[in-house]
């Protein structure tokens, strides 16, 4: 669904190119996520697992990359339904502040919303004070009285 949707990304003011992720950038994306403490990245999410996840009609990935190619932000997510989530965003600490997750954050909404999320959620640790103040900027509040339950597969 997504992949039928693509439309050209704009450059920030920082000279940082917006585009979507392919499955060639799966080990790339991978050392990029890990390489944040604050991205819940788990052990199994390898570069292989990346390349089944980037496949998948219902994945909204974009990078952000500096003229030379490296990675400076990128996001992951999907759809369920009507619900979308954002798995992991991140930005390196040199580009922050300055907007770029706002536009990797609106690209993934963008998708979903293109084809009929009506709802988005995402998760944030606790203790990550840094990512609640970004993710009420962005719209985003945080749920009372509902608890998260998940298991392994």
């Amino acid at each position: 669904m997504f992949a039928e949707q693509l439309e050209p990304m704009a450059a920030t003011a920082q000279h940082v190119l917006l585009r979507r992720a392919m499955v060639k950038d799966a080990e790339r994306l991978e050392r990029f996520f890990r390489s944040f403490d604050e991205v819940s990245f788990c052990d199994w999410q390898d570069a292989r697992f990346l390349q089944r996840v980037l496949m998948q009609d219902t994945t909204t990935a974009h990078l952000a990359l500096e003229s030379n190619g490296e990675i400076v932000g990128a996001v992951m997510g999907g759809m369920l339904g009507t619900r979308g989530t954002i798995n992991h965003l991140a930005v390196s600490a040199l580009h922050r502040t300055q907007g770029l997750g706002q536009h990797l954050v609106e690209a993934a909404s963008a998708d979903m919303q293109r084809v009929g999320v009506l709802r988005m959620f995402l998760f944030v640790d606790d203790a990550n004070l840094a990512g609640k103040r970004f993710w009420t900027a962005q719209g985003f509040c945080e749920l009372r009285g509902e608890l998260t339950f998940e298991r392994d597969l």
